[in-house]
């Protein structure tokens, strides 16, 4: 990293936490007067959001780990490393988002707020980002078509489900035990959303690429869903009848709780994260291998060796896509783009040698694919192109 980006990296910090000395104040205007782009970036940054908000998201981050790689960037050989107290850690942080691996784009709370653009839209095609949509497969097999409109369904049991504005919501919950269970599956297409409420009230989001297989009527001993993709649980509580989500890597028991569950084919990991209550995270394979995890936690298994790891969770990362927005804490490339070709539905194609690199950064969901892609190319180090549906990334 360079010594000139380290320093206004260094000044930012410190007059978003108000500790610049007058000689300090003085320097950083005499670097933005004569640096539009570091002008328009912190214009830009202070245009969006409150500082305390920056530094709240600054937070949610793993300073640990953008300390080291502003360490490594900017120590020489002759240099000892930098000391890590006080406003300095946001520094790091801002250090890598000025940085070849690093971007920022915060979403404003306030809606009336103009938008400065940090670049300007080059592409002839865009796409659009995705919407409310989904697919509803009835126990008989038959297909009914989701968006925000209104509908209503009702099983050959007599079940029914009512659906507007974006969510399924089913009534007449509990099964006596005897009858038969009848199994419904929610599919979640790419540039897709749901929310669904379960028969006991159970609410279930599901990001895109995702299904839900579950009874219509849950029995009396459990109550179990079979999930493929990711999806956002807040457990109806019954302390009597356990609730149990079953992945292809992991099934999770919970009585009453809030928790996320990341299980896409494509990934390298499953993971379960705890927001509120208790869950118990076991191996199909192995049952007898279990994890309690308490709030703040996620379970980690890696699909090729089983090897499972539990550890601190970065909430507002696990659930960024339930709220709006994607988030990126040291993120490679290549996962960004995975959670891209789901959301808006596109093929992505890599051309020619790119560099190792990881980005910081939070940007809406409602976003077209353009604006997500010129925040990406603002680091310098790579470019797209879009072609339909397809998005070209290269050096």
């Amino acid at each position: 990293m360079k010594k000139e980006t380290y320093e206004f990296a260094n000044l930012v910090s410190g007059y978003l936490c108000n500790t610049l000395s007058t000689e300090e104040e003085a320097r950083l205007m005499q670097i933005l007067e004569k640096d539009e782009h570091k002008r328009k970036l912190l214009e830009y940054y202070k245009e969006t959001a409150p500082a305390q908000e920056r530094l709240d998201y600054m937070n949610s981050l793993n300073i640990d780990r953008a300390w080291n790689k502003v360490n490594q960037r900017y120590q020489d050989n002759n240099k000892k490393k930098i000391r890590k107290y006080g406003f300095l850690k946001y520094a790091a942080v801002f250090a890598l988002i000025l940085s070849s691996i690093g971007f920022w784009l915060m979403y404003s709370k306030q809606q009336d707020k103009p938008e400065m653009p940090l670049a300007v839209h080059k592409y002839k095609d865009d796409v659009l980002p995705g919407s409310n949509v989904a697919v509803l497969v009835l126990s008989d097999g038959k297909k009914v078509s989701l968006d925000s409109a209104e509908v209503v369904l009702q099983e050959k049991d007599g079940t029914k489900m009512s659906g507007r504005k974006g969510g399924l919501s089913y009534i007449n919950g509990q099964s006596s035990g005897q009858e038969e269970l009848l199994y419904n599956t929610l599919i979640v297409p790419k540039a897709g959303t749901y929310n669904l409420t379960l028969p006991d009230g159970t609410n279930v989001w599901l990001n895109a690429m995702s299904e839900l297989r579950f009874p219509v009527k849950f029995g009396t001993k459990e109550r179990k869903v079979e999930l493929l993709g990711e999806a956002y649980f807040e457990v109806a509580k019954n302390k009597k009848v356990p609730f149990k989500v079953l992945t292809r890597n992991q099934e999770i028991e919970v009585k009453g709780t809030h928790f996320n569950i990341s299980s896409y084919a494509d990934e390298e990991f499953d993971r379960t994260t705890l927001l509120e209550g208790a869950v118990k995270v076991s191996d199909p394979a192995v049952p007898a291998r279990s994890w309690l995890l308490k709030p703040g936690e996620e379970a980690k298994i890696n699909k090729k060796n089983r090897h499972t790891v539990v550890g601190n969770a970065n909430i507002k990362e696990a659930i960024a896509w339930k709220n709006g927005y994607f988030l990126f804490n040291d993120e490679k490339l290549e996962n960004i783009m995975a959670k891209v070709a789901r959301w808006y539905d596109v093929e992505v194609v890599y051309e020619g040698k790119l560099e190792d690199q990881s980005f910081l950064g939070q940007v809406e969901r409602s976003k077209n694919i353009s604006s997500l892609l010129d925040v990406l190319e603002l680091t310098g180090n790579v470019h797209f192109k879009i072609s339909g549906r397809r998005i070209i990334v290269m050096p």
